[in-house]
């Protein structure tokens, strides 16, 4: 009797606290990703240069350097949007990825008492009839 009491709490224990914990657990990952990526701090400073690279304006007007400036720091924010851009598509694959496996995660924890059950009467089986 005390063994049927000890199963009955851990199904109702599986499919109720340790479910709904589950599901925040999984909301707390994906904020994780999203934001070990800072995909949103990359959004918002897109368009700035690459670490910060960029030269300064010349005081009096001289062309040469003045075009010179100019195409050095367009060229650095062009490497910053790329490699922005390329952070910000990986931060989305692995945030798509990961709420792509989401189901399967579901679909395994719901079946494992069952999936427990199956492996410990197959060992017995196994066991006796060897």
């Amino acid at each position: 009797m005390r063994l049927l009491t000890t199963f009955l709490g851990y199904l109702k224990w599986h499919y109720g606290k340790a479910l709904l914990k589950t599901f925040a657990l999984w909301k707390n990952i994906l904020v994780f990703i999203f934001n070990f990526f800072s995909i949103k701090s990359l959004i918002g400073n897109f368009y700035m240069p690459w670490k910060r690279l960029a030269d300064n304006y010349p005081e009096n007007f001289n062309i040469k350097a003045y075009f010179k400036t100019f195409l050095t720091n367009t060229i650095m924010r062009i490497v910053g949007m790329l490699m922005r851009s390329i952070i910000i598509i990986v931060g989305l694959f692995c945030c798509i990825i990961y709420i792509i496996f989401l189901p399967v995660t579901l679909i395994f924890w719901i079946a494992l008492p069952a999936i427990i059950g199956f492996l410990m009467i197959y060992g017995l089986i196994l066991i006796i009839f060897s």
